[in-house]
């Protein structure tokens, strides 16, 4: 493919072969002061444009890359200075003030007629400058190409207090939206049927002239237009462009943010059918584990979850922040090709996995945090206050923890946002800010002031209470975690078990439960907070013959000599076991195993050295713990 850049300037060239590792440059010579245009952003697009045709027209079997880059402040266009006097002008405007860079980009083709633009816009606040400030830069004289009369990478350390955006954009070409702009040039377009879905990655598969696509958003039985970047590979990546036939099995979503944030995979898939491709999916990976045998496995009917929407305790939510409101949502989802980096948070209105309230804590929230007037934090700064709200409530109970996370960049106003949201969501019984200055983007609890109510709230799991503090491990989907404590119970009562082992057993709900059916129980987790919290589960539900451990799993092990437990239950991390507690537990050699897993892929991995070692998979059974997504609970019950 011919490339051409229609554009000499150093910077931009520079940047492109960050993406094009060859390509010509013919600059288009185009006056703008011809393009009557007063919008900045129209005008920005319809410069490149014309840049972009001017070059194509001596060239039209060449792709042509052209930008325009505009400085604007109070909806005025600062283009490239004709003097001094004016640069200074413009500087003078821009001191101590906030102003955009927009930087419009066009990829044209003539011999195929087809056009892509699209634009980025950095906002870039100046310090107050000094007329001593401002002639010393001038004296430079590097300003006369400039629009706005200055280059972001010769004022960063002068003039420069805050930039919000894609710092290449303010330098003249916003790489990462040419990198999506080129890949999606060079697609290739085509209608397939698709056959076929991808767990966990929630993808259609369509299989064509010998290679097979996988298309996000796409179900079985769907007939659907899709866009590709050919490769000399057999599995493509495609985008889902349109659905020209769809297939029985899609529904209308249920939330109206379904599609943009990252938080369901596939709500527009009815219920049956998202099972349906659960258990296909934990059959296929459990056939690369045990290839000759998995026919011979019992895999269970899998186990609907008893509640399709609002299940789920616990969820994280983003602060957002546009035109000066700040608003509550969740990361935008991933499309193919557009990479991961820092994506823009989705506003959301209400949430379906979490709970109905979220549309009444959203608002209040949303509301009180604008009123501060403390800016939402920024992950390329690493500045601002506003970083998540995480929600927890017990779907029993119907109480209600809320946990405001900041940095500690500044104070919040705790009496305030706690009055607003109780007078919204009277339902709240416990109310946290937890200070986190973490560069990631994770909810630490480095620092937790009590604003309101209880310290715990409290779910009730077959009988049994259970206090959840905002750092408590609990089961995300409490109702059909209920379901898989009675399979376990159930298990303990045909064996007749006198002594159960469980590990990773966090705040003891499985421990707890299987109190009823094992004459004795021990839980061992490493995490202090959870063993307290255990502790105190089995004081308020009054629990005699169950004790907890603090310890590692690697580290309890070994103390345990063979013949101490006739069942052992393992309800690890999504990682599974690690190489040396997997050694630990064959060799204590415990008659019976149940192996409780979030993660169908490292359960089989682990599944495999067990059988391996002598113990018989007398059956598998898959939970549905997480509708709408592509994740899964499974069951495994193991014997010697």
């Amino acid at each position: 493919m011919k490339v051409i850049l229609a554009s000499e300037s150093p910077r931009r060239i520079k940047l492109l072969k960050r993406i094009v590792k060859s390509f010509l440059v013919i600059p288009s010579g185009l006056d703008e002061n011809q393009i009557a245009e007063k919008d900045p952003v129209v005008f920005a697009l319809k410069a490149a444009e014309a840049k972009a045709r001017a070059v194509a027209a001596k060239n039209p079997e060449a792709v042509v890359i052209a930008a325009d880059t505009v400085v604007t402040i109070d909806g005025h266009i600062l283009g490239k200075p004709s003097n001094r006097a004016e640069a200074e002008r413009m500087l003078e405007l821009l001191s101590g003030r906030t102003h955009q860079v927009v930087t419009a980009v066009v990829l044209y083709n003539q011999q195929e007629d087809r056009l892509l633009s699209s634009k980025e816009t950095s906002r870039v606040t100046f310090r107050p400058l000094t007329p001593d400030d401002i002639r010393a830069y001038l004296d430079r004289n590097t300003y006369q190409d400039k629009a706005g009369a200055y280059a972001i990478q010769e004022i960063k350390d002068l003039f420069l207090e805050k930039l919000e955006g894609d710092y290449n954009n303010v330098v003249g070409l916003p790489v990462r939206l040419l990198r999506r702009l080129f890949n999606k040039f060079q697609e290739t377009k085509a209608t397939v049927e698709i056959s076929g879905f991808l767990l966990p990655e929630a993808a259609g598969l369509a299989r064509s002239q010998g290679q097979t696509f996988e298309v996000p958003g796409a179900y079985p039985g769907d007939l659907v237009e899709i866009s590709y970047l050919p490769a000399g590979k057999t599995a493509i990546k495609a985008r889902l462009l349109e659905i020209i036939t769809p297939g029985p099995a899609r529904q209308q979503a249920a939330c109206p943010h379904f599609g943009l944030c990252g938080g369901c995979s596939f709500q527009d898939l009815v219920y049956p059918e998202q099972l349906r491709q659960k258990e296909n999916y934990l059959f296929e990976i459990i056939k690369q584990h045990f290839p000759s045998s998995y026919r011979y496995l019992e895999i269970e009917r899998i186990l609907p979850s008893p509640a399709h929407y609002f299940y789920r305790n616990k969820m994280e939510f983003s602060f957002g922040q546009s035109g000066g409101e700040i608003f509550l949502g969740l990361r935008e989802k991933t499309r193919p090709n557009h990479g991961h980096h820092n994506k823009r948070v989705v506003p959301l209105e209400i949430c379906h996995l979490s709970t109905p309230l979220t549309e009444k804590i959203f608002r209040a929230v949303s509301r009180r945090a604008t009123e501060t007037g403390l800016p939402v934090f920024d992950l390329e700064s690493k500045k601002g206050f506003f970083r998540h709200l995480v929600i927890r409530e017990g779907k029993r109970t119907g109480e209600l923890m809320l946990l405001l996370v900041t940095t500690s960049q500044a104070e919040l106003p705790t009496e305030e946002f706690a009055a607003t949201i109780l007078e919204a969501v009277p339902e709240l019984a416990s109310f946290w800010w937890v200070e986190n200055d973490r560069i990631a983007d994770v909810v630490a609890f480095e620092k937790t002031h009590l604003v309101y109510g209880r310290e715990a709230i409290e779910e009730m799991l077959q009988g049994f209470r259970f206090r959840i503090y905002p750092g408590s491990f609990f089961q995300t989907n409490p109702l059909a975690a209920e379901t898989v404590y009675a399979l376990i119970q159930e298990e303990a009562r045909r064996l007749r078990t006198q002594s159960a082992l469980g590990l990773y057993c966090g705040s003891g709900a499985i421990e707890i439960c299987l109190s009823k059916a094992a004459a004795e129980v021990v839980g061992v987790d490493w995490d202090p907070a959870n063993i307290r919290t255990a502790n105190e589960n089995l004081a308020i539900n009054s629990v005699q013959n169950v004790r907890f451990q603090e310890s590692s799993v690697e580290e309890a092990l070994p103390e345990i000599s063979r013949g101490s437990f006739d069942l052992l239950v393992i309800d690890p991390p999504r990682a599974g076991l690690s190489p040396r507690s997997l050694k630990q537990i064959i060799g204590l050699r415990i008659p019976a195993l149940i192996y409780v897993s979030c993660n169908p892929a490292t359960l089989a991995r682990d599944l495999k050295v067990l059988a391996d070692s002598g113990y018989k998979v007398s059956r598998l059974t898959p939970v549905d713990f997480f509708p709408h997504t592509g994740h899964l609970e499974v069951v495994a019950f193991l014997s010697l």
